[in-house]
């Protein structure tokens, strides 16, 4: 049988053990490990937080993002949509938001019945007019709405082929909606304000961008983006 040698020290350890170290066995086998102090998440959430706005500020700051350079600085929220994906992904739930009486669906369902009138194909007629992504805007709360939205959208068609479309489909609009007209800044803006009470909703071409809102303020914000950029 292989002896081995075992060698006892007598006297003090050289070095004492950290406290961290200690394993009481009197309590079990499993030692017990200690919680990372509450104080640290708490101070790593705003730290993240802080270097997230950091990057979007570099990013947003450089103009990198597409649109970047037309969002007012006091903007809320402004985000990137992928049109493509985005409707692609959304379509499944189009029947759980009717059911649940979202925000904005009945919207939603009044523009597709004034497609389906005036024989326009919203993938075919409506999405090809415009570059894949979109930019969402939500400003401050105003006295005029409290959640004042912009869609900014990048032509691919011509304004001439917009303005067509928007010809045929503005007859089945009348149905629901007054129509207006102001000019700002040389550009014409179109008001539809509903019949029964709700927001209005305001939208106008400018270079190459079409513009969608529920507030003329914000809409004209972009606009001086726009021509002042």
């Amino acid at each position: 049988m292989l002896k081995i040698p075992i060698k006892i020290r007598k006297g003090k350890p050289t070095r004492p053990v950290a406290e961290e170290l200690k394993v009481d066995l009197r309590n079990g086998l499993k030692p017990e490990l200690k919680q990372p102090s509450r104080k640290w998440l708490f101070l790593g959430i705003p730290g993240l937080i802080i270097v997230f706005l950091l990057v979007s500020w570099l990013i947003f700051s450089q103009g990198k993002m597409p649109f970047a350079d037309l969002i007012p600085q006091e903007a809320v929220i402004f985000g990137l949509i992928n049109q493509t994906d985005f409707y692609q992904q959304a379509a499944p739930f189009s029947q759980f938001l009717k059911d649940s009486n979202f925000y904005g669906q009945s919207v939603i369902d009044r523009f597709d019945n004034y497609l389906a009138e005036a024989n326009l194909d919203f993938t075919g007629d409506i999405q090809s007019l415009f570059k894949k992504e979109m930019a969402f805007v939500l400003l401050p709360a105003n006295q005029e709405v409290k959640f004042p939205f912009v869609l900014i959208l990048e032509k691919e068609a011509s304004g001439a082929k917009i303005s067509q479309i928007l010809e045929e489909i503005e007859p089945k609009l009348k149905q629901d909606y007054n129509f207006s007209s102001q000019t700002y800044r040389q550009i014409k803006i179109t008001v539809l304000e509903p019949l029964t009470d709700s927001s209005n909703y305001l939208y106008g071409q400018i270079e190459n961008y079409f513009i969608i809102s529920n507030c003329q303020n914000s809409l004209e914000k972009i606009i001086d983006s726009i021509i002042d950029k």
